[in-house]
C-alpha cells in the first residue's frame, strides 16, 4: 500500500507499494504516481486540484474577451493617471489591431459552432484577441465571479458536450487555441489554457476524448497500464495512476496518508473519500484471516483488503522526517481519524499517540521530538 500514485512508476500487485520519491518528467513536471508534487515552476493555474468537471467553477455572462474594442493610447494613459503613475511625457503610442463586430468571435461561439468554420475565423484574428479569449474562460474556471461563472461555465460544458462532430477526426482541423478552449470547457481545467503548458495537438485531442489524462503532469494513454478492470472501463477519462476510485478527482499530494494504494491492484484512493464511504473499517486479520481484527482498507476497484497500521507505519518511516510542522500535524490529524474507530490494541493506542501529540504540538512541542517519539511508537 502507498501513499501516491505516479504516471512513470509502474506496480505489480506482487509488490508491496510504498511511498514512491518523486521523478522528474521531460516537461519539467514532478510525479510520483499519479499525483505530483506543486512545482515552483509551475504558476499557481497550473496547479489544478480540481479534475472533476462536475465540480468546477464557472464565470461571468460576458468574459473580457467581449470587449468591443482594445485599449487605446489614451485609454492606457486615463488609466495610468487613474492610479497616479502619470508622467510628464506623452508615452509613445503603439499600433493596436481593432476587430470589428463582424469579426469577432466569443466563448458560446466556439462552444456551439463548427470546428471548421470556427478556425478559419481564427486564424484571421490578432494573437492579443486570442489571449483575451483564453483570459475569459481562465476567469470563468477560477469563478471570482460567483453565480454568474457558474452558469456560464454550465452552458459552455452543455454546449460543448452535447455535440456529437466533435471527434477526433474533426478536431484535427481546430485553431490551436480553439482545441485549447474546447479541452478547458469539456475538462473544466484551466492549466491547458496556461501560457506555461503547451501540449501537441494530439494530446489535447486525446484528452478531449478521454484517450489520454487531463491530469498534465500524469499524461498517461487511457486505461492505463492497459487495466481491464470495471472502474477503467467504463469510466470516460478515469486513470488509475493519479486518480480516486471513489471521487474521481486527482490531486498534487504526494508522500503522504491523504491517499491509499492498494497493494494488489495499484488503483489510489483519497483517505478522506475511504473513510466517507465506509472502506475504511474494522475486519479480520489480513495474514491469518481469522483471529483478532484490525482496521482494514477495502479497495472499491478489486473489492479485496488490507491492513492499515503497516502502510501508516510505511509511510512515517519514509516521508515524516522531511515534513515540516503543518505537514506533520496534518499527517496525524489523518491517522487518527483513520484509526478513531478502532477495537483492537494497537490501533487504539496508535489513535491516542497522534491525539496527543497534536496537542502538544499546539502547545509548542517542537516537530523533530514529535517525529521522533511517533517512529519510536512504531518500533
Amino acid at each position: 500500500m502507498g501513499t501516491s500514485s505516479g504516471s512513470n512508476i509502474h506496480h505489480h500487485p506482487s509488490s508491496k507499494m510504498l511511498p514512491p520519491r518523486q521523478q522528474p518528467r521531460a516537461a519539467g513536471l514532478q510525479t510520483s504516481l499519479s499525483l505530483v508534487s506543486s512545482d515552483p515552476r509551475l504558476s499557481p493555474d497550473a496547479q489544478e486540484l480540481r479534475s472533476n468537471s462536475d465540480n468546477i467553477r464557472e464565470s461571468p455572462t460576458e468574459s473580457a474577451s467581449s470587449r468591443e474594442t482594445w485599449p487605446t493610447a489614451d485609454a492606457m494613459m486615463a488609466k495610468k493617471m487613474e492610479n497616479g503613475k502619470a508622467e510628464n511625457d506623452c508615452p509613445e503610442q503603439s499600433v493596436i489591431r481593432r476587430v470589428s463586430g463582424a469579426d469577432k468571435i466569443f466563448l458560446r461561439d466556439i462552444a456551439r459552432e463548427r470546428v471548421d468554420v470556427i478556425s478559419e475565423k481564427m486564424h484571421h484574428l490578432p494573437d492579443d484577441f486570442l489571449d483575451e479569449l483564453k483570459n475569459g474562460l481562465r476567469a470563468i474556471l477560477e469563478g471570482s465571479g460567483g453565480s454568474q461563472h457558474r452558469e456560464e461555465f454550465s452552458i459552455l460544458q452543455r454546449l460543448v458536450q452535447n455535440r456529437s462532430d466533435l471527434t477526433a477526426k474533426t478536431l484535427i482541423r481546430a485553431h490551436r487555441v480553439q482545441l485549447e478552449i474546447l479541452v478547458s470547457i469539456n475538462t473544466g481545467i484551466q492549466a491547458f489554457l496556461h501560457p506555461s503548458i503547451s501540449l501537441s495537438q494530439t494530446s489535447l485531442i486525446e484528452v478531449f476524448v478521454f484517450k489520454r489524462c487531463r491530469n498534465i503532469a500524469c499524461q498517461n494513454q487511457l486505461p492505463a497500464d492497459d487495466c481491464t478492470c470495471e472502474i477503467c472501463a467504463n469510466r470516460s477519462g478515469f486513470c488509475n495512476l493519479c486518480m480516486c476510485v471513489i471521487c474521481n478527482k486527482f490531486d498534487f499530494e504526494v508522500n503522504t496518508c491523504r491517499w491509499i494504494g492498494c497493494d494488489l491492484c495499484s488503483h489510489w484512493t483519497h483517505t478522506d473519500c475511504a473513510i466517507r464511504d465506509g472502506q475504511i473499517c474494522m475486519g479480520p486479520s489480513v495474514k491469518s484471516g481469522a483471529g483478532p481484527t484490525e482496521m482494514l482498507f477495502r479497495c472499491r476497484a478489486c473489492n479485496r483488503t488490507s491492513e492499515l497500521l503497516g502502510w501508516v507505519k510505511d509511510v512515517f518511516q519514509h516521508c515524516a522526517p522531511a515534513w515540516e510542522r503543518e505537514a506533520l500535524t496534518r499527517e496525524l490529524d489523518f491517522v487518527a481519524r483513520i484509526f478513531r474507530g478502532s477495537e483492537d490494541a494497537r490501533g487504539r493506542k496508535l489513535f491516542w499517540k497522534c491525539e496527543e501529540l497534536i496537542e502538544k504540538m499546539k502547545g509548542g512541542l517542537v516537530e523533530s521530538t514529535a517525529c521522533r517519539v511517533i517512529l519510536m511508537f512504531f518500533q
